[in-house]
């Protein structure tokens, strides 16, 4: 019976994490990523118990499921990918991900944010009775733990797993790419899954590995967005336990290859800035967790951006927003943020329904306080330059470390060093890895 047996599972994985928290068997790691902080709740719920109670709540008067939300067809077969974010732009972005290094179609799709609810009466029956004895038991373990929040969000994956291997089975599913491994219940998820005998493929995200992805078990294939997690693999190799790794390259790869590939020049625009934003001071707004201090960095880092416009007027800036800032409601208040940084410099906004990414070679440097954007820019062949804080992200390895800055006189030695290099003596400077594809576009580049 699924119920009992992911329940089973969960006690499992929380008691080898609680009777060996260093330990590294695939059990005691997951239990251990159970107790870690999650961007599904917002910051003042890490702590609350309210929170724990609530999310006990929710998972026993969830409602029923509409199958066909949870599971998109595509054609028959039963190789198909799971990611928490089923809206229609993402969900064609992971296809063409998978089918581009694939060279083959996928079957279908899971979203783990249509998973809360129950399929028939009975299940809803069955998710009362082991949510109230989850409850029983996680309750007492509210003294102990760092983040109540998480303990809570227990609750919701147990759902969310039992309904998962139900349309695991259901489907006949026997390959499954995983998405957004950082989740914390990604771990136990897994070990489920390949105890179905289902080959579970995880795939990272360009961001480095140390931050949301140093524990990674029970996967058939790790799939690597990024050159540079290689040595991260090895570094983290207790904790990241994989049959097989291989490299494919950005999640939006698929949907930048041709616009690249049909005529990029490096090495232009000489004088132009890029800042790429994460929209901090609005997730600050908006109650989301803020990490490592996040929107006041990013602020620090507008304002040492702006003397630095100051002090080079021939420079231009071109900001880029966040996906947040491009929401019609913020419109306004994203226009007032930035010109209360940049007013009376040189720099516009850029205003285009068009993703970023697909205008890399617009600027000759790109800068940002911290953001996955600058990964794919290194992955395109693209220069880059951050500042994530003296409190903030220390980044794996020498070579993306050079690229960070820690101070305004070390931002300022950087921004002309980087600018007054060509591409390929950037990547010569800095120590970072070419990928297979800036190869492929300086030899298209250099034939023409």
């Amino acid at each position: 019976m699924v119920h009992i047996k992911t329940w089973i599972l969960f006690i499992r994985t929380i008691i080898s994490y609680a009777l060996s928290p260093k330990g590294s068997s695939k059990y005691s790691l997951a239990g251990k990523k159970l107790f870690l902080l999650t961007f599904r709740y917002p910051d003042k719920s890490k702590h609350s118990f309210g929170f724990f109670i609530k999310k006990y709540i929710e998972a026993i008067t969830c409602k029923r499921i509409n199958p066909d939300d949870v599971c998109h067809i595509y054609k028959s077969g039963d190789t198909f990918f799971y990611d928490n974010d089923s809206s229609i732009i993402n969900e064609k972005a992971r296809k063409e991900h998978i089918e581009y290094f694939l060279k083959q179609s996928i079957n279908g799709s899971i979203w783990k944010d249509k998973l809360i609810g129950y399929f028939s009466l009975t299940d809803k029956l069955l998710q009362v009775i082991f949510e109230t004895l989850l409850f029983i038991l996680l309750l007492p373990l509210t003294v102990f733990v760092e983040y109540e929040g998480s303990l809570g969000m227990i609750f919701i994956e147990y759902v969310e797993l039992v309904n998962l291997i139900k349309i695991i089975k259901k489907e006949e599913v026997k390959t499954l790419y995983y998405y957004s491994i950082y989740e914390k219940d990604s771990n136990i998820s897994s070990i489920a899954l390949q105890n179905r005998g289902v080959r579970v493929n995880k795939i990272t995200s360009l961001t480095p590995l140390k931050f949301w992805n140093s524990i990674i078990i029970a996967a058939d294939k790790l799939i690597l967005c990024d050159m540079n997690q290689l040595d991260e693999v090895e570094e983290y190799k207790s904790t990241i336990q994989a049959d097989v790794i291989e490299v494919w390259g950005p999640e939006t790869i698929a949907g930048s290859a041709a616009h690249y590939l049909n005529g990029v020049k490096y090495d232009t625009n000489k004088d132009v800035i890029g800042f790429y934003s994460t929209a901090a001071y609005i997730r600050a707004m908006q109650g989301d967790v803020d990490h490592k201090n996040s929107a006041r960095n990013e602020d620090l880092v507008k304002a040492y951006l702006a003397e630095y416009l100051e002090a080079n007027p021939a420079k231009r800036l071109i900001v880029f927003p966040h996906p947040r800032e491009k929401r019609v409601e913020n419109k306004k208040l994203v226009e007032d943020h930035y010109c209360s940084f940049f007013n009376g410099l040189n720099y516009t906004i850029y205003d285009s329904h068009l993703s970023s990414s697909l205008c890399f070679d617009a600027v000759d440097l790109g800068l940002a306080m911290y953001s996955s954007v600058m990964y794919e820019r290194v992955y395109f062949g693209f220069k880059c330059l951050m500042m994530p804080g003296e409190d903030g992200l220390e980044l794996p390895g020498k070579a993306l470390n050079y690229i960070c800055a820690k101070s305004k006189e070390e931002l300022f030695a950087k921004a002309d060093l980087f600018s007054n290099l060509t591409v390929l003596e950037y990547f010569e400077k800095t120590g970072l890895k070419q990928s297979p594809f800036m190869s492929e576009l300086l030899n298209n580049s250099n034939s023409k």
